[in-house]
This record gives C-alpha cells, sequence and structure tokens, in this order.
C-alpha cells in the first residue's frame, strides 16, 4: 500500500460507510427511544407479584423483550457512532449516557425470575402451554429451572445488580491504566530511528525483518509492563477475588463452574480441550524447530515467533476483488447464503472507510429487527479480505437467526459466537491454498500455522493460567507478582519447548492480557476455532446435508444449548475429535512447509 492522507470521517465516500440511519434516521429519533426507556422499565415493574398469571406473565415477559429490544437498539446506536470518531465529543457523551440504563434495566427487571421461581415447579414446566404466547418461552423457563439453584432472592439480584460496578472496578481500572495512563518509550524503527511504541503498533514492530526492531519493541512493551507488577498483581487478584464472590453468591463451587454453567458447558470440555492440547505439543515444538531453520536463527526467542518465515506476497485486493473471491471460497455455504450475504455487502452493512478518529479493529454487531453491521478498515490486504469473511461470518449468524427465531431466542452464546466467523475464515484460506503456488504458498501454510499457534495453542495457555491462578486464589493462597510470573513462564516453557529461550521480559506479559479480566472467557477462541475448522472440512466435503446442518444451525440462535445445537450442525466438541482435526490440519500444514522447504 502507498501513503496516503487519512480522510476525516465527513470526508469519506458514502458507499464506504454503513447505513446507521436503518436503525433511527436523526439523532432525535434516537433519543426519544433512549428517553422511553425508564418509563418502560416502570411498565415491566408494575407485574411485579402477578406473574403467576399466566396472561399477566405473557404481558410482562413481552413488555421485557419490547424494552431490550429499544435498549439494544440504542446502545448499537450511540456505540457505533462513537466508535466511527472517537474524537466527536458529543458522540462519546451519546454512548455513555446509556450506561446507566443497563444498570437500572438490570435492577428492574430482577424481580422476574425469583418470582417465577416462587412457583411451585410443576406450575412453572406447564406454563409455556398456558397459552399460545408463552410457547416461545419453553427454552427460557427451562433455562431458569436448569438455574434453579443459583437464582436468588429478588432483593437479592437487586443487590448484586446495583453492585455491579463495583465488582467490575479491578476491571475497570485495569482499562484505564493499560490504555490511558501506561506510556512506552521509544523503540527502534525500520530505518533505525526511535519511533513511538504503543499497544495498537506493537504486533507491526514484532512482524519486522530485522531482528533488532523485534527485540527493542519487546523488550520495551514488557519492562513498561514489569515496573508496574506489583499493582497488576493486585488488580488481577482483586478480579479473581470479585468474580469468586459473584460465583459463591450464585451457589457454585468455582467461578469456573459458573462461568461454563451459563451456556451448559460440562468441564468436561474445558479439560479434554487442555488435554488435547498438550497430546499435540510435540508437534508446535517441531514447528519451533522449522521456525528456527527458515529464520536462519541461531536461536528463536518469543519476540521472533510472529515473523513470517517468507516475505508477505506482493497480491493486492481492491474490495471489489475481495468480493468476488469471496463467493468463491464461500460457495460450500450454497447459494441462499451467499445472496444473502452479497445482499448484505451492498446494502450498507459494511462500514470500510479508514478515517481519522475511528476506533482500530473489527467487529460484527447484530441489532435485531434491522440488520447487522460491520466495521473495519478496508487497506487492500488478504488480512483485509480474511477480516471481511470472519465479520460477515458473524453477520449472517445474526441475520439468520433474527429472521427465524422470537427476540427472546435470536442471542447465541459467547460459546457460539467465533465458529461461523472462523468456519468462513477456514474456507477462505483453504480456497487461497488450493490456488497458491511456489513461496506464495509457503507463506500461507506458514499463516494457516500461526493461525492455529495464536488463536488454539496461545489461547489454551492462557486458559490453563486461568485455571491455575484461580485455583491457588481457591486455596487461600495470594496472588503475588512473583507467582503470577512464575505460573506464566512454566507454562510457556511447557507450550513452546526447550529450543524457545524465555527471555526475562516475558515473565510480565500475562499483565497485558484484558481477556483475563473475563474470567474462563479466552478458551472460547479455541473451542470456536475447532468447532469451525470441523464445520469447514465437513462443509467441503460431505457437501449438502453438511450445508444443510450448518444453516440450520445460523438459524438456530439461541433457542438450545450450544453443545447440542454444535452437535446437530455435525461437531461434538464433548469429544477431543475437533481438536484432533485441528491439530491434524496443523500437523499437514507443517509436514507439506518442512517438505517444500528441504
Amino acid at each position: 500500500m502507498t501513503n496516503k492522507t487519512i480522510p476525516a470521517r465527513k470526508d469519506c465516500p458514502a458507499t464506504e460507510k454503513w447505513h446507521l440511519s436503518d436503525i433511527y434516521a436523526t439523532r432525535e429519533d434516537w433519543q426519544a427511544a433512549r428517553d422511553s426507556i425508564p418509563g418502560q422499565l416502570d411498565d415491566i415493574q408494575s407485574f411485579r407479584g402477578r406473574l403467576k398469571d399466566p396472561q399477566q406473565l405473557l404481558n410482562c415477559l413481552t413488555k421485557q423483550d419490547e424494552m431490550e429490544i429499544t435498549l439494544s437498539s440504542v446502545f448499537a446506536w450511540a456505540r457505533m457512532m462513537a466508535d466511527t470518531d472517537t474524537g466527536n465529543q458529543q458522540y462519546q457523551a451519546d454512548a455513555a449516557s446509556v450506561m446507566p440504563l443497563l444498570d437500572q434495566t438490570g435492577a428492574a427487571t430482577a424481580f422476574i425470575e425469583p418470582e417465577l421461581l416462587a412457583l411451585p415447579e410443576e406450575t412453572l414446566k406447564s406454563l409455556p402451554d398456558a397459552l399460545p404466547g408463552l410457547a416461545k418461552y419453553r427454552f427460557r423457563l427451562q433455562e431458569l429451572l436448569r438455574m434453579k439453584a443459583h437464582i436468588l432472592t429478588p432483593e437479592q439480584e437487586a443487590f448484586l445488580a446495583r453492585t455491579g460496578e463495583l465488582r467490575s472496578a479491578p476491571r475497570n481500572t485495569y482499562t484505564v491504566m493499560a490504555n490511558a495512563d501506561l506510556k512506552f518509550p521509544d523503540t527502534l524503527s525500520e530505518d533505525g530511528r526511535l519511533t513511538p511504541l504503543s499497544e495498537s503498533r506493537y504486533m507491526n514492530f514484532l512482524r519486522s525483518e530485522k531482528r533488532e526492531v523485534r527485540q527493542d519493541a519487546f523488550t520495551k512493551l514488557f519492562q513498561t509492563y514489569h515496573a508496574f507488577r506489583n499493582t497488576f498483581a493486585s488488580l488481577y487478584s482483586a478480579s479473581v477475588k470479585s468474580s469468586q464472590f459473584t460465583a459463591s453468591m450464585r451457589h457454585y463451587e468455582t467461578m469456573r463452574a459458573a462461568a461454563l454453567d451459563v451456556s451448559n458447558i460440562p468441564l468436561s470440555v474445558y479439560d479434554s480441550a487442555i488435554e488435547a492440547t498438550h497430546a499435540a505439543l510435540p508437534a508446535l515444538h517441531r514447528y519451533m524447530a522449522v521456525k528456527k531453520r527458515l529464520l536462519k536463527l541461531d536461536k528463536v526467542h518469543m519476540y521472533d515467533l510472529y515473523v513470517p518465515v517468507v516475505e508477505r506476497p506482493a497480491a493486492a485486493y481492491t474490495y471489489e476483488q475481495a468480493k468476488s473471491i469471496l463467493k468463491e471460497a464461500l460457495a460450500p455455504l450454497g447459494s441462499a447464503y451467499e445472496h444473502d450475504l452479497f445482499q448484505g455487502l451492498e446494502s450498507g452493512w459494511v462500514d470500510r472507510c479508514e478515517n481519522q478518529g475511528k476506533r482500530s479493529g473489527a467487529y460484527s454487531w447484530g441489532v435485531y429487527g434491522v440488520h447487522p453491521f460491520v466495521l473495519m478498515s478496508w487497506n487492500d490486504t488478504y488480512e483485509s479480505m480474511s477480516t471481511l469473511a470472519h465479520e460477515m461470518g458473524h453477520s449472517m449468524h445474526s441475520w439468520y437467526s433474527s429472521q427465524e427465531q422470537d427476540f427472546v431466542n435470536s442471542e447465541y452464546t459467547i460459546f457460539c459466537a467465533e465458529v461461523a466467523s472462523t468456519t468462513n475464515e477456514n474456507l477462505l484460506l483453504e480456497y487461497i491454498l488450493q490456488h497458491a503456488k511456489g513461496r506464495e504458498r509457503l507463506y500461507y501454510l506458514n499463516l494457516y500455522l500461526e493461525q492455529i499457534r495464536t488463536t488454539v495453542f496461545r489461547q489454551m495457555l492462557f486458559a490453563e493460567f486461568e485455571l491455575l491462578t484461580h485455583a491457588a486464589v481457591k486455596k487461600g493462597e495470594a496472588l503475588t507478582a512473583d507467582k503470577l510470573e512464575s505460573i506464566w513462564m512454566k507454562l510457556n516453557r511447557t507450550y513452546y519447548g526447550e529450543d524457545v529461550v524465555l527471555d526475562t521480559e516475558l515473565a510480565a506479559e500475562w499483565s497485558r492480557i484484558p481477556h483475563f479480566y473475563r474470567p474462563f472467557y479466552v478458551y472460547q477462541y479455541a473451542t470456536g476455532y475447532a468447532a469451525a475448522m470441523t464445520l469447514s472440512h465437513n462443509l467441503r466435503t460431505k457437501g449438502e446435508p453438511a450445508q444443510k446442518a450448518y444453516l440450520h444451525y445460523l438459524a438456530s440462535g439461541g433457542s438450545d444449548y450450544s453443545i447440542t445445537l454444535l452437535q446437530r450442525a455435525g461437531v461434538d466438541m464433548t469429544t477431543p475429535e475437533p481438536f484432533q482435526i485441528t491439530f491434524q490440519k496443523f500437523t499437514d500444514c507443517l509436514n507439506e512447509l518442512e517438505t517444500l522447504t528441504e
């Protein structure tokens, strides 16, 4: 890419911006919707003490759905406006004004579940058949019974809702400190001059072909974190204790049990994922040896892991070219999927203009009753094309779910969230590999290996770190900086083997991972990738039956348990098979990379 001037938001072409007017035509319309929410909460409160009557229950749940649809639209519009221009103070103020409504909603609706659970169990089971309108709440009521032991009294639920901000204080403090207060020294650039170092720039330095650039950025970034090691240890310890307090309030033995039970995921799935990953570690160690040889290094350091073993292909992809490639790459998903995806691409779903003040990264945001929205910044690279495939995978999941499911059953779980996106990403990479030759093929083989290393091996290392740190607190041990660093270094030695040098600065890396403030979340990146790997394999090899099963999965939303929905789609996460398929792909790519480079 040649250097170009980054335009102001107002100068971005309309064809490159999403249509947030599909949610609210004007800011005044948004304000009216936002300001209606307190009144809707009052309406819901009027049903307190009346839910034993099926008609009153139906009226209450209908009002709750209507309120949540409004709230989710209000929040989405404000947040997405703010993300397009983080320097616009009006946008930021609008987004901030929605936050108190979230806590108010939690407090105002806290009576519903305890009041329903006070009913006799047989009465609660029969409610979905009491009135036709209640049938759509069958799964919600079934879930309520399953979670009965963990739902508190109305007063306790209201207390937890009101203390949400206090309990999230360690995470919020970490976010402010890491993103606003932490200042990094300048680091070496490609031309040998000093240049500003930041988290957003760090990975670019790690991919540099010049080792001194990689090493300098690595050293300075982690020395900065290390300087605040005791503060970060205190924050993380407080976060673990806060989450365990919440778990114990809800009568769970551990926070891990609480986190997995939200989606009814057996603990064995977590344990099996760790076991399968450990069984595959010899292949990861072998990959480290191949990296060492191809990069012509005496020793491999952690700052060497992200540099490609061959140079990036010179190919550039315009947005229109990428759409043509995606049409062919996603062909295993069928003509209906292709039609709906491309209709979205032409109808204001995607915001792809890089503009001043735009939030970095990418996401998909589904808005029930409207359509999904994708935020990204297009830059004519394979990575942009892969990001588009990934985020549109999320979007199509949201789109089909909202088309087929009532609001109450439309939201899929986090456990399922990465499956549809990564399936698209894998299908694209398989297509590119199928057509790549020579050094270009080497590059994409290495890219596949890196995806599995970072999304499965690395995330499972994170998952194991959480398991060990939470277990330590459960046993009454203090999470000092020394202890956290010791756990981190031992895990890295286990995962990366004896041939990789673990520089002392690496000991601070745990303090850089914001996901640890969302307990037992990161393992789902690995399980989602393994599920997607299995599904993309099925779609490419089993034809129409696999296609129908997969599209049914996308349309199912959150109408059943995650494990069950994935089993119907053709992947059983209660077995090690999805991880075995993933690690076999890793081994196959590694074998070919070795053969082609020897």
